[in-house]
């Protein structure tokens, strides 16, 4: 699926949901695509806003846990990795999707 294509489409947005829904566990590339799918969707369409929101929290949740667990620098080794991560989280913290306070050292 064309996200960045569909997402300009209201009517698409509960297909991108569902699509997002399963892929399971996002790579970095794929939470990077859905924080700009955010970022990109109206919010008049809350149901579908609000899950997209759900499944980033989750996954920055799923992520924190790892990085606390085998620390930031072993779980993204490069420092391109940790850029993009730090793009997500601060995303998701102007989204509303997650308390920026919480997550703010995944995006030193």
């Amino acid at each position: 699926m064309d996200v960045r294509e569909a997402v300009k489409d209201k009517a698409n947005y509960a297909e991108i949901v569902k699509w997002f829904q399963g892929l399971g566990d996002l790579d970095l590339d794929q939470l990077v695509l859905l924080a700009e799918t955010i970022d990109a969707m109206s919010e008049e369409i809350f149901e579908h806003y609000k899950a997209l929101c759900d499944i980033l929290k989750g996954q920055l949740q799923r992520i924190r846990r790892i990085c606390k667990e085998v620390g930031i620098e072993n779980e993204f080794p490069e420092e391109s990795m940790r850029s993009r991560l730090a793009y997500v989280v601060k995303m998701a913290g102007r989204e509303g999707a997650i308390l920026p306070e919480k997550y703010a050292w995944l995006a030193e």
